[in-house]
């Protein structure tokens, strides 16, 4: 079994829950993790994607340092009203925070994952939760696009 590390985890466990949230609240939302797959799918899109990590300081004087994991979750809906909302319910459901998994990558070729919840990931600050406008210029794709920036942190239970 291969596991996976501290940074990926918590990417993996973000997804996981918006995905598994939206699934059950808005269906037929296309979640994806990355730029490249927005061209294979119709609105409306989530895309949620690990940006950076940043590293503070645990404490004066420690070594050690708290991961933050910077978030850019951008929202394509098929309309204002759909953007508003959509936004609107991420950041309600991502503010009470979520289960971290540490994730387990199946032996072979499998694309199976195994996840183990081990502690909780939280809202650490936002950053931006701004409407994108590309005027007359955007793609018909990005007419109603929302980009929320986020900062993580992961804690114990």
């Amino acid at each position: 079994m291969s596991y996976y590390t501290k940074t990926r985890n918590c990417e993996l466990s973000t997804l996981k829950f918006i995905e598994d949230s939206i699934n059950v609240d808005w269906p037929g939302v296309n979640i994806i993790k990355s730029w490249s797959a927005r061209d294979k799918v119709d609105n409306p899109v989530i895309c949620v994607s690990l940006d950076s990590t940043d590293y503070d300081r645990n404490e004066l004087g420690s070594t050690t340092f708290r991961d933050r994991y910077v978030f850019i979750i951008e929202v394509f809906a098929t309309s204002e009203g759909m953007r508003i909302d959509l936004s609107h319910y991420i950041m309600n459901k991502l503010n009470p925070g979520w289960v971290y998994y540490t994730v387990e990558k199946g032996s072979g070729t499998s694309r199976s994952l195994t996840y183990t919840p081990s502690g909780r990931c939280r809202i650490d600050a936002i950053y931006s939760n701004d409407r994108v406008d590309l005027g007359a210029m955007g793609d018909e794709k990005d007419k109603y696009r929302q980009n929320i920036v986020i900062s993580v942190t992961v804690g114990c239970v």
